[in-house]
């Protein structure tokens, strides 16, 4: 088995090869070394999706069930999407609408009960689209308004929401690791920290490690995938190595653990593929 120095997070679909149940999949993923497992559907999306089934969508069986699995092979929940208010995303967060605002807290009442049936404690929120009609900084404060009060539920059960900058569709609000800082600092909250996903940002924005230093206390979790397909890391334009070896040093020196959620595609199909990607993480982990 691998011993991996970082919690690197397959999702469902990385192993399909183990079979179609999940259960099957976490279980061949702790097996290969793997100490931690994300999800990354959205909430009802029917199984199976590439990236995730949804845990919103699931039964409470069902969950009980991943958790117990999760718990008996010493594997962290990583992050699950609650997902959007509406899709394609709308101005739910940034239009200070009350009826969005109570349709998003309800969802993260939602979110705290699946979380305490996986014993996770990350929740994946992006929020929505830009306003037009708006100022934006007068959306930034509606966005904020609703982020207090969803750490307001959050932060008792000792849960994270974790916000995600994102790099498509063009019309979402949340695009950068300085608007993930402004907002995480203003809510002031242990139950909302910054998604760093390194896909979406190194699109966005560039200059990763500068980035990743600018907003480092406010990091909450990071996410992989390679650009521009979004396959496993060594099939794109980003340096993993250099990467993954600035984060590892930067936690060892300021006492951070980090899960590193593998939301990317395999490049190449079947059991070649996983063995491909495989291959790629060891030598990364080895590289550190």
């Amino acid at each position: 088995m691998n011993t991996f120095k970082l919690k690197y997070a397959p999702h469902f679909g990385t192993f399909a090869s183990a079979g179609s149940d999940l259960i099957d999949q976490i279980k061949y993923s702790a097996d290969l070394g793997f100490t931690a497992f994300e999800d990354n559907a959205f909430s009802g999306v029917p199984m199976p999706n590439l990236m995730g089934i949804g845990m919103l969508g699931q039964t409470p069986e069902y969950l009980d069930k991943i958790g117990k699995t999760l718990s008996d092979l010493n594997m962290e929940m990583g992050t699950f999407v609650m997902g959007p208010v509406n899709w394609p995303p709308n101005a739910a967060f940034t239009s200070g609408k009350e009826e969005f605002r109570n349709i998003f807290l309800d969802k993260c009442r939602q979110a705290v009960e699946v979380g305490k049936r996986l014993n996770g404690k990350y929740v994946t929120v992006v929020p929505d689209a830009a306003d037009p009609t708006l100022p934006y900084e007068i959306q930034t404060a509606n966005v904020l308004e609703s982020l207090k009060r969803a750490a307001e539920i959050f932060e008792p059960h000792g849960m994270v929401m974790l916000l995600e900058p994102l790099s498509f569709p063009p019309q979402v609000y949340l695009k950068t690791s300085a608007q993930c800082y402004l907002l995480a600092k203003a809510v002031n909250s242990p139950a909302c920290k910054i998604l760093f996903d390194l896909f979406h940002l190194q699109q966005n924005e560039g200059h990763l490690q500068r980035n990743i230093d600018l907003v480092w206390d406010e990091i909450g979790y990071f996410q992989i995938g390679d650009v521009p397909q979004r396959f496993e890391p060594g099939t794109g334009e980003i340096n993993h190595e250099i990467v993954f070896k600035h984060i590892y040093q930067k936690s060892l020196a300021t006492g951070k653990n980090f899960i590193f959620g593998m939301e990317h595609y395999n490049s190449v199909a079947g059991i070649e593929g996983e063995q491909k990607l495989l291959d790629m993480y060891k030598y990364l982990d080895n590289s550190l």
